[in-house]
């Protein structure tokens, strides 16, 4: 035992002394200025984000009333609302959840449980992870291609948006929900198989649970990111329009009239159901040369972050619930 100790107190002819400095003055002292550094670049980017709210807010203080939200667009500034594009921008966000979240998480469990390592998963994995970082407008001219002049023969309709802002956020749910199912302890998987589990059960009842908290907060901010997105809209075509989209999948009198020609007339999928969202509505004024409209602009992005906000705030109850 002496003889250990006598190694751990000479190393190389050299007192231990020279080897093990504390340092415990100068380390602590690093560590208040990095401390103070992280607090003043949190207290200034909130100072910049309070100032920018301020100065929208104050904006856009005498449009904030119920005629934003029930008017339709007009000529006349004091007459105009984002009705249609609120309605555009709810009805969007509905249907894009529908398909981000079957197809992003289960896309995700196949990657992380189910897909065997070869060149083909390792080509799939980097594909997806580059998406993830592809420039919004690119996705804007995807969908124009796919679906816009694909599809409705150059017309932008709403399921043109909603198929081009799903493509936009399916990477990165897949990517982050990836995660989230990784962060599970491969002990609750064992556990779980132990007691004769198979392995969709363990899925099913151990895994999904403990990462929801993890793909809950990336559906939400994703969608988030997306329901904000002007570049791909205006790419598509989108314009400023004067009535509600239609949103049914189906047109229910049709069908229980007989008509069965007419199921998918004055629906989500017609080729007249053109759309307006909240991001190009505000696109579309904030450029306008009359202080009016700057003011109607104003007003709108401020329910567009009460909207984006809203989003986060489930986004955080939910985590917190099932976490």
């Amino acid at each position: 035992m002496s003889k250990g100790l006598d190694i751990l107190e000479n190393i190389d002819g050299l007192p231990s002394e020279s080897k093990f400095e504390p340092k415990l003055e100068s380390r602590q002292l690093w560590g208040k200025i990095f401390a103070a550094f992280c607090i003043f670049a949190t207290s200034l980017g909130l100072i910049i984000l309070a100032f920018l709210i301020y100065d929208v807010v104050s904006d856009a203080a005498p449009r904030l009333n119920l005629d934003l939200l029930q008017n339709y667009p007009s000529r006349r500034p004091l007459e105009s609302g984002y009705k249609a594009a609120i309605l555009g921008s709810i009805w969007m966000l509905a249907y894009v959840l529908l398909l981000v979240v079957p197809l992003g998480v289960s896309s995700a469990i196949y990657l992380e449980e189910y897909a065997k390592k070869s060149w083909l998963s390792e080509l799939i994995e980097l594909n997806i992870y580059n998406l993830a970082g592809i420039p919004s407008i690119i996705y804007g001219l995807l969908g124009l291609g796919l679906f816009v002049r694909g599809l409705y023969s150059g017309r932008a309709v709403l399921v043109t948006g909603i198929l081009t802002i799903t493509l936009l956020i399916l990477p990165p749910v897949i990517v982050i929900s990836r995660e989230a199912i990784r962060a599970v302890p491969q002990s609750v998987r064992q556990a779980s198989y132990g007691v004769g589990a198979t392995k969709w059960q363990t899925i099913r009842y151990h895994v999904l649970p403990a990462a929801l908290p993890g793909i809950l907060t990336a559906v939400i901010i994703s969608t988030s990111r997306g329901i904000g997105e002007t570049a791909p809209i205006v790419v598509l075509g989108a314009g400023t329009v004067l009535f509600d989209p239609k949103a049914s999948l189906i047109n229910f009198g049709a069908l229980f009239s007989g008509r069965m020609g007419d199921v998918f007339t004055d629906t989500l999928w017609s080729n007249d159901n053109f759309f307006s969202v909240l991001p190009y509505q505000i696109y579309e004024w904030v450029g306008d040369p009359k202080p009016e409209f700057q003011t109607l602009a104003s007003a709108g992005i401020v329910v567009l972050l009460l909207l984006v906000l809203g989003m986060n705030l489930v986004a955080i109850f939910l985590r917190n619930r099932f976490q």
